[in-house]
């Protein structure tokens, strides 16, 4: 956190002293800073500092890793449009002080660093989302971000201060903050109490805010289209999985004692993100409004998971893995609409007619990322809903499963769609579509990525195994089942 934090002042005095003429170097000196991140990461020991204030195990590197290779990719695809744009080493410093505050939300040991976390990241997002500040719509997505992401921040934080008052009221309760503390007093107290209950409810209703879970969904269509495409990227990407890793948290390590209580409701929360982000995005036609309604589905497709609650062995590896995949293919598409944004100036979905004839290439890569999306073998896609699925239906919710079969089927009719915009119509203008050399680099390790996970996911198995043995979530609380308060 340290280092990407200097790396973020570094990039911000280096704007300010080289020549306004130069050649895009921000962007690729951003993404190395993350790459290099990501490698002084897994090189450090486990351990929980001041306390258990902050937790550095496997769940922390594992998604670590989504944040650090989402920020990699993006900055990389920035840098083709870094001569066009003004303040460009405040654009990369706000990305990874954004990416510090993720960090720090994963690596939360309680309700305090949690809520430090995502307000260093969201302040972050605001200044993003509104960064082309000659375009009204990028001024009017940041504003409404703000509107709904201070609403979230208060109620999150309003929340918590109900869950240390509940907490902090049981016998031989040590912290009212603290996960493991939380849970140890959840499991030896005897009982629930309402107040405690709209607390837990407050907290996370405010991080589905962030993860754009329906019904909480609302902001992110509109936030989408107006940011910056780049942005969009990275607000798609490493701010979802952000919100998921502080929801596991949350979740699976505080409140794995009443798992019993809650699991329904996030089961509710996944039918009615899969169901609503699907029906909605059929009538979409601007393309990164209809990637925005994939991502809230999307998004119930991992709730699926979380439903199997904290007992299930696939549960979190399922979701690591999928966030990585997701990463890789969702930041490749929105690069894309990107490249064809900066050659058409529209990012309407008919803006994509006859890309095959303009650029092959590019038009590959976008049936490569909408298949994934859609979870077509052998794609990233598929295997990341098959592991999902499959955690799903081992914690018994048969019919959540059922649903996201459902779904994903109607999903592929507007993923098709748009696939015949490419293939199938013909070009308004048939000159070849050319992008800078970081966006096409950035555009085919996504594309790469999304291929060779889906041919060989063991690697990133492997990762999600290791973010699921965490000693936190393993041994927060004994396994007896908490027993309903009595009046």
């Amino acid at each position: 956190m340290l280092l990407l934090t200097a790396v973020g002042v570094l990039l911000a005095l280096m704007d300010a002293f080289l020549p306004k003429r130069r050649e895009s170097i921000l962007g690729w000196v951003a993404g190395l800073g993350a790459l290099v991140t990501l490698a002084l990461d897994w090189g450090g020991a486990v351990s929980s500092p001041w306390n258990g204030i902050l937790v550095f195990d496997g769940f922390t590197r594992a998604f670590d890793t989504v944040f650090l290779l989402s920020l990699a990719v993006v900055c990389v695809g920035s840098a083709g449009r870094e001569e066009r744009m003004a303040f460009a080493g405040e654009y990369y410093a706000l990305l990874l002080f954004s990416t510090v505050g993720l960090m720090l939300m994963a690596a939360s040991g309680g309700l305090i660093t949690l809520y430090l976390g995502i307000e260093i990241s969201t302040v972050c997002l605001f200044a993003l989302a509104g960064f082309s500040k000659r375009e009204r719509r990028s001024a009017e997505s940041s504003l409404k971000f703000f509107v709904v992401g201070a609403v979230a921040s208060a109620v999150i934080l309003y929340g918590a201060s109900l869950v240390y008052g509940a907490v902090m009221s049981i016998p031989g309760a040590t912290s009212g903050t603290q996960f493991s503390a939380i849970a140890t007093a959840l499991a030896t107290g005897g009982g629930l109490s309402t107040v405690l209950w709209i607390g837990v409810a407050f907290v996370a209703g405010g991080i589905a805010f962030k993860i754009a879970a329906a019904p909480f969904h609302l902001w992110a269509p509109d936030v989408y289209q107006g940011a910056p495409t780049t942005v969009t990227a990275y607000l798609s990407t490493a701010s979802k999985a952000g919100g998921f890793a502080a929801l596991l948290r949350f979740l699976f390590a505080a409140l794995e004692p009443a798992s019993g209580h809650w699991i329904p409701v996030v089961a509710v929360l996944a039918v009615l993100s899969m169901v609503i982000g699907n029906l909605v995005a059929i009538s979409q036609t601007n393309l990164k409004r209809l990637l925005a309604y994939s991502g809230i589905a999307q998004a119930g497709y991992i709730l699926v998971a979380v439903s199997a609650g904290p007992h299930s062995a696939l549960a979190t590896g399922a979701i690591v893995m999928y966030l990585v995949l997701y990463a890789f293919t969702n930041a490749g598409g929105f690069l894309l609409v990107q490249a064809v944004e900066d050659a058409t100036g529209s990012d309407d979905v008919t803006a994509l007619r006859g890309l095959h004839k303009r650029n092959g290439l590019l038009a590959a890569a976008m049936l490569i990322f909408l298949f994934s999306l859609g979870g077509i073998p052998p794609l990233a896609g598929f295997v990341g809903k098959l592991y999902l699925f499959a955690a799903g239906w081992g914690g018994g919710q048969y019919a959540l499963v059922l649903v996201g079969a459902v779904t994903s089927v109607i999903a592929l009719y507007y993923y098709l769609m748009v696939a015949l915009q490419v293939y199938i119509r013909d070009p308004a203008d048939d000159r070849r579509m050319s992008l800078s050399a970081p966006l096409a680099t950035a555009i085919a390790v996504c594309a790469a990525a999304t291929l060779l996970i889906g041919v060989y996911p063991r690697p990133w198995v492997e990762l999600g195994a290791k973010a699921s043995t965490n000693p936190v979530m393993a041994s927060a609380a004994p396994t007896r089942p908490l027993v309903t308060a009595r009046r």
